[in-house]
């Protein structure tokens, strides 16, 4: 077959295919079918809008509901350098009284303080070796001289206090020799140990003790045995001095006096004589 017999069969099947689909769409079809699609996109494009609006409006409102977070306080503020600092308390600096023990000496002047008639007398007796705890406090110390210590001055003395001496003899003295401060410690039996309150330069305290002197012994120093009846006083009540209670001190049958010979000693004497009665001066608490 010839070429040009070939281009017209091919024309004739493109006519006869243009006749079974359809014409050609004229120009204003086709602009409508364009606005067609341009509104329908363009409405998409809206709707789209307003459903991302409306997204927006609901998650603020939904952030405007929530509480505010706390966060948590912080420290306090630390002063800066510049300001004042508190002030704190100036510490005392004075030196406190030390209180009387067992081995620190006592002022050994008899001066000052008041007559034992005058002594507190709610304080409890403080016992000593070989009292009887079950024994009543009122047969024990009767007179109330425990826990305190004593200046004894003999009322027929002047401005002399009774004093047990370097030697270990006891005597009157207008100064400081020796120890003059005695403690009076109760005895089941109601006698009294008499002891010194501030030790020796050894750091003994000494007790009375009835020395060796036939007739008229002294008072010599010795180790507190409170069994031995050489140092076991009686306390008796004289008459009032100046508006002062006085006392005697003796051992047995025999009371302490003074002699013009011999000194303080012994002997069998009348206890109302003025040789023989004495003023118990309160120094405060003795010491432990």
């Amino acid at each position: 077959m010839a070429p040009d017999d070939n281009l017209d069969e091919a024309l004739r099947e493109l006519a006869r295919h243009a006749r079974q689909t359809g014409r050609v769409a004229t120009a204003s079809d086709v602009r409508r079918r364009g606005d067609t699609r341009r509104r329908r996109r363009y409405g998409a494009t809206a709707v789209l809008g307003v459903v991302l609006l409306g997204a927006v409006g609901v998650g603020i409102a939904g952030f405007a509901g929530r509480p505010p977070d706390t966060l948590p306080a912080g420290p306090t503020a630390v002063p800066s350098r510049s300001a004042p600092l508190p002030s704190l308390p100036t510490p005392n600096l004075a030196r406190p009284t030390p209180t009387p023990t067992g081995s620190a000496p006592v002022d050994t002047a008899p001066t000052g303080g008041t007559a034992s008639g005058s002594a507190p007398t709610g304080a409890a007796p403080a016992t000593s070796a070989g009292t009887s705890a079950s024994t009543p406090a009122a047969e024990v110390d009767p007179l109330k001289l425990a826990r305190r210590q004593y200046a004894v001055v003999r009322t027929g003395a002047f401005e002399s206090a009774v004093s047990l001496l370097d030697d270990g003899q006891l005597g009157e003295v207008d100064g400081d020799e020796g120890r003059s401060l005695f403690v009076f410690l109760p005895q089941p039996d109601g006698s009294y140990l008499i002891r010194t309150a501030e030790p020796d330069s050894a750091g003994t305290r000494h007790c009375w003790q009835v020395g060796a002197g036939g007739g008229t012994p002294p008072i010599v120093a010795a180790r507190c045995v409170p069994t031995d009846p050489a140092q076991q006083f009686t306390i008796g009540t004289g008459p009032t001095a100046d508006g002062d209670r006085t006392h005697t001190i003796g051992n047995g049958s025999a009371f302490l006096r003074h002699s013009s010979q011999l000194g303080l000693v012994l002997a069998e004497a009348d206890a109302a004589d003025a040789d023989t009665v004495f003023r118990f001066v309160d120094n405060g608490a003795a010491p432990r």
